[in-house]
């Protein structure tokens, strides 16, 4: 329980940082969905950061346990670090596509993807 916690915690908040620090960051997309069904009141920038943060940290921590069997039986010859980064980047990138954010900072995402992979390869260590 402290392990996911912490990973949505966590993920969250950087991937909130990689946002914030875009400087052409368009969120613009998403608030006309949320506008068409009717939930644009008291919709700020800074609520739509927190949604997506919070997305995509629920769905990198959904599929690291759903994968988890698999990195036990494959990845065993493999780097585990490895499948972390693949799974940020693919819940990153769906989230973002899905979404239709445009605008980030490349930069800021590489940074993410190393760091938050490295933070779950750290927290899979020291939780086990």
């Amino acid at each position: 329980m402290i392990k996911t916690i912490s990973q949505l915690f966590s993920i969250a908040v950087l991937n909130y940082f990689v946002i914030f620090q875009s400087k052409d960051i368009d969120v613009e997309q998403l608030y006309k969905d949320f506008e068409s069904i009717g939930f644009s009141d008291n919709l700020s920038n800074q609520t739509l950061y927190v949604f997506i943060s919070l997305s995509v940290s629920v769905l990198t921590v959904c599929l690291v346990y759903f994968f988890k069997p698999f990195t036990e039986m494959f990845l065993v010859h493999f780097l585990k670090i490895n499948f972390y980064f693949l799974i940020n980047l693919v819940s990153l990138s769906s989230i973002y596509i899905i979404y239709r954010i445009y605008g980030y900072s490349r930069m800021y995402l590489l940074i993410y993807l190393f760091v938050s992979s490295a933070f779950l390869y750290f927290v899979d260590k020291t939780f086990k």
